[in-house]
């Protein structure tokens, strides 16, 4: 699916470039920068896709799967970058008068890059939510991005050519924002992952439930949760009656397991530390109920 981008975000920059330069519109020239952009970041998906399904080795023991995050990330910068270019460069094109006039040849590239972009879109959106990639999930909001400022670009060319010079340069400077605005979103979304901000209360319902739920869990604490990729990894403590052998606590922890990723299918592993449901005495040294015992 990415490589289908390459090309068509390659020949949509030369299309683009062209019909700037024969429409004489500054804002198709700043829409074939974005489309430059979307090459770069197809260069970061491909990357991060050829190394996210690795599996897990000594060195990286929970796999590779956030290269799809650190990919997002890469892109968002990508798009702001290229999107405060082109925004100094639009706010400039206000006043100072374009070397060449513009004409109607900009329009047919500008519809040709609308319906492709969207078309991309659709397409990469829905297998990045089939399979859960957060790269190939970012890669369609650019395409989308790119579609919405080609939309501007239409509309500021047409008013240009009914006479309003100035249109051309406002629909570059819109076109730019957009892009600003979906780097942004794109970064702090991918930054989010990359610090292991937890995931919505409603899944974090669903974990707690699920284990709530096994026969021999009097309480539920601690629980936390990290996204690997398209995973999430659950950390979680439950207490267990303290007159229970440990293997009768290590087989309450496994049906905790199995509760969990049978009901929660966006989790992937999930680590359960037992404990008594009585205090436990603290001894030795360091600071009191900083640890606790597995099975």
């Amino acid at each position: 699916m990415t490589w289908i981008g390459v090309w068509v975000n390659a020949a949509l920059s030369l299309a683009k470039a062209a019909g700037g330069v024969l429409g004489g519109s500054q804002a198709l020239l700043a829409d074939a920068l974005h489309s430059v952009s979307d090459l770069a970041s197809d260069a970061v998906v491909l990357f991060a896709l050829r190394f996210s399904g690795e599996p897990a080795d000594h060195q990286h023991p929970y796999g590779h799967g956030r290269m799809e995050t650190a990919a997002a990330f890469s892109v968002g910068l990508i798009l702001l970058t290229a999107g405060v270019y082109m925004l100094y460069r639009s706010v400039g094109d206000l006043w100072i008068p374009r070397p060449y006039g513009l004409n109607f040849l900009a329009l047919p590239f500008i519809v040709l890059a609308i319906a492709l972009k969207e078309g991309l879109y659709r397409i990469t959106d829905s297998v990045g939510r089939h399979t859960s990639n957060q790269a190939l999930i970012a890669n369609a909001w650019h395409h989308r991005s790119d579609a919405i400022s080609s939309i501007a670009t239409l509309v500021g060319v047409a008013f240009a050519l009914l006479g309003y010079w100035r249109a051309d340069a406002l629909a570059a400077a819109s076109v730019a924002v957009l892009v600003i605005w979906a780097g942004v979103r794109i970064a702090r979304e991918s930054l989010d992952d990359l610090v292991d901000t937890a995931p919505t209360e409603e899944m974090l319902a669903r974990i707690r439930a699920a284990i709530e739920g096994v026969e021999g869990v009097k309480s539920v604490h601690a629980l936390r949760t990290r996204r690997i990729g398209p995973h999430f990894f659950v950390d979680v403590h439950i207490q267990v009656n303290a007159a229970l052998s440990v293997a009768a606590g290590h087989l309450i922890a496994h049906r905790g397991q199995e509760a969990v990723l049978s009901k929660v299918s966006e989790v992937s592993e999930v680590n359960v530390h037992v404990e008594p449901d009585v205090p436990i005495p603290f001894s030795g040294t360091g600071a009191p109920g900083q640890g606790s015992l597995d099975t």
